[in-house]
């Protein structure tokens, strides 16, 4: 059977050997765990942080490419409008150059009709002496060519110029 010293030795010696091994092994082991355990719980932490921390920069990198998008949109609207408001004037220097040009070209027309018409009076001068003189068949003095000269003039000078549209060259609007 069992004995009683031999089970009270086994036993001592076992509770003595869980001290022990409680001491030596539990003790240096489970502070091998624990700290292990931490190493990696801070790990965990550290991770949830750098993880919030990516998204805030995410979060703020989209925010900025968003303002950059905008910005970049109303550099290219300013642009569009700065183009706009250039060829805008520059349209407005083209028809300004153009009312100039047809301001001359109107007092070119105007310097070109009163020299023909004054040419035409002069040779209706002539020409109604040499009728004239040839519808009389005699010889006029000076004094009745001047005169006549002076009738043919007068009765041209009555015309009014702006009544004749053959001299016209274009739309004086």
């Amino acid at each position: 059977m069992i004995d009683p010293v031999l089970f009270l030795q086994q036993t001592v010696n076992f509770i003595l050997l869980m001290i022990l091994l409680s001491y030596v092994f539990y003790k240096p082991v489970r502070k091998v765990i624990d700290d292990r355990t931490k190493a990696i719980e801070d790990q965990i932490e550290s991770a949830k942080n750098d993880r919030e921390t990516a998204e805030k920069l995410r979060l703020d990198l989209e925010k900025r490419l968003a303002e950059s998008r905008n910005e970049a949109k109303e550099y290219i609207d300013q642009a569009i409008k700065r183009g706009e408001q250039m060829k805008e004037d520059l349209l407005n220097e083209a028809r300004a150059e153009i009312e100039k040009m047809k301001a001359r070209a109107q007092k070119d027309i105007e310097l070109e009709k009163e020299k023909a018409w004054a040419e035409l009076k002069n040779n209706v001068a002539g020409l109604s002496f040499e009728i004239a003189s040839k519808l009389v068949k005699e010889s006029l003095d000076q004094e009745k060519h001047q005169s006549l000269i002076n009738e043919a003039i007068l009765s041209l000078d009555r015309l009014d110029t702006k009544d004749h549209n053959y001299f016209s060259f274009g739309d004086k609007s």
